[in-house]
This record gives structure tokens, sequence and C-alpha cells, in this order.
């Protein structure tokens, strides 16, 4: 049998009633993939630039046939950049709305193309993405409760609704920060010390009884960062998968 080395993507569109907008998501396929077999599958927010500034379905496809990491899909949710702190943030205007899309469509659609296994639903962000993914495990541990974060943004009124969960037990999550992101420029403007943010979740994460495995990496808050630390990432992904 020859072996499909190729890397492959597969494009969706979707009309979210919730959001009253169309959003696109990437789908990347591993190597040799047989429908007949459940798989995990990874929802990444700020999706496409996962796929295009982060090269995650390269780097995820040779790891796979290096045999590193097991197979597993990854889906790349598109952002709407002009509404992205409403859909991402905790108390972001359309949080809510944006959680519903993810659960009450996303997830039903690639539950009907792929198969993908029930039990091994797993999420990545970065920056404000993720923070979403942590507001995802908080309202839906039934389906995420196992993240990659990078450079969350973590900001004091997101510590302090963290701080007010119940115990987090049931999270797995691999968090990395850069050491230069003590005074990191973001789109908007701001200069904030994602650094002592990262550090101060990673604190109060463990103090909940989460299992997180924490890493500074030399670089700032941009996606040449991300993208040298994702290899890392999704081996630890590779060993947590179930």
């Amino acid at each position: 049998m020859t072996l499909d080395t190729q890397r492959k993507i597969e494009s969706h569109s979707l009309q979210s009633k919730f959001l009253n907008e169309e959003r696109n998501i990437k789908v990347f396929v591993p190597p040799n993939y047989d429908p007949a077999v459940p798989l995990p599958i990874v929802y990444c927010h700020d999706g496409l630039e996962f796929f295009t500034h982060g090269r995650v379905a390269t780097i995820a496809n040779q790891l796979m046939l290096d045999g590193e990491i097991p197979p597993f899909l990854i889906a790349g949710i598109a952002v709407n950049l002009n509404k992205r702190r409403d859909d991402y943030a905790l108390d972001g205007a359309r949080h809510g709305a944006y959680q519903r899309f993810v659960i009450e469509e996303c997830l039903p659609m690639l539950d009907g193309l792929y198969n993908v296994d029930d039990h091994q639903r797993l999420m990545a962000g970065i920056s404000l993405g993720a923070v979403a993914s942590l507001g995802f495990m908080l309202a839906y541990p039934q389906y995420f409760h196992t993240l990659i974060l990078f450079s969350g943004a973590y900001f004091p009124d997101v510590q302090a609704y963290i701080r007010e969960t119940s115990e987090l037990s049931r999270l797995y999550a691999y968090m990395v920060v850069g050491d230069e992101e003590t005074q990191a420029k973001t789109p908007s403007g701001g200069v904030f010390n994602f650094y002592q943010y990262n550090e101060d979740m990673r604190d109060i994460l463990f103090d909940k009884g989460a299992q997180v495995e924490y890493r500074v990496g030399h670089g700032n808050h941009i996606w040449g960062f991300w993208q040298k630390e994702l290899p890392d990432a999704l081996r630890w992904l590779g060993k947590n998968i179930k």
C-alpha cells in the first residue's frame, strides 16, 4: 500500500444563526485518514492564522509521518477581526453567541463530515484566543478540558474570574509565554506584561488543581514565536490524547 504523505487541508463554510454571519473553517486531515476510525479533533481560535502564520498543518503532518504524534484532526475557525474581542473575551458582547456557534453549529457540522471521537475534543488559542479556550472549558467541560494556551491575555479581570471558579482538576493545559513579553505590543496599540499575566495564571490554575505544563520560550507576542513553539505543543498534545 502506498502511503499518502501529502498534507491535506479541506475548507468549509458555515452560515451562523448565532453570529449572523458566515465563517470559514479549515480542517487538517491527517495522513492516511481512515473514515472508519474515530479521531480526536483540535479546535483552534484565530484558526486560519494557525494554518498560515503557525503552519500547524505542515508541522502536524510531518510529526505524524515521523511517528512522533498520533493522528488527529485540526479545525481552524476563522476570526472576525472586527469582533474578535466581542467573541473571545469572557465579558465580550458576543461571547455567549460565539460559544453557541462553536458548540451548536461547528461541532455538529464537523461531526457529520469526519469520524470524530466524541470523547476527544481539544482546543488551542493564542492571546485572547487562549482566554476563549478557558471559557469553553468552563462552560462546556463535557467537550473541552485539554487545552494549548499560547501567551494568554489573562488580564486582572480574567484572573479574578478564574479564581472564583471551583476546582479545575479536570483541566490539562500546555501554557507557553515568551521571555520578551514583558512589554508586548498588541495590534490595538496597547502594551501589556503578558509574561506576568501568564505567570499569575499558571499559579491560579495550579491552585485550582489543574494539570499544567508551563514553558517560557525565547520570543515576543507574535506568530514567529508561537510557530516555533507549536511542535513541542503538538507533541504534548499527542501524549495527552487518551
